[in-house]
């Protein structure tokens, strides 16, 4: 990813910059941050929805 401190850039051919390629690698990195924690709050849920459908199968 870095060398010497720079991002490396393998193709210059669509006026990609260094910036741009650091951008894109930031974009990617929040995205994958996102997913996990979307996973982790539909997990969350799930169980808590999983525990109140077993009280009210209870109560009936």
């Amino acid at each position: 990813m870095a060398k010497d401190g720079k991002f490396i850039v393998k193709s210059n051919d669509a006026n990609k910059t260094e910036a741009e390629s650091a951008k894109g690698l930031a974009a990617n990195a929040i995205n994958k941050v996102l997913s996990t924690l979307i996973i982790a709050i539909r997990n969350a849920v799930d169980g808590g929805l999983k525990e109140i459908n077993k009280l009210l199968g209870e109560i009936k």
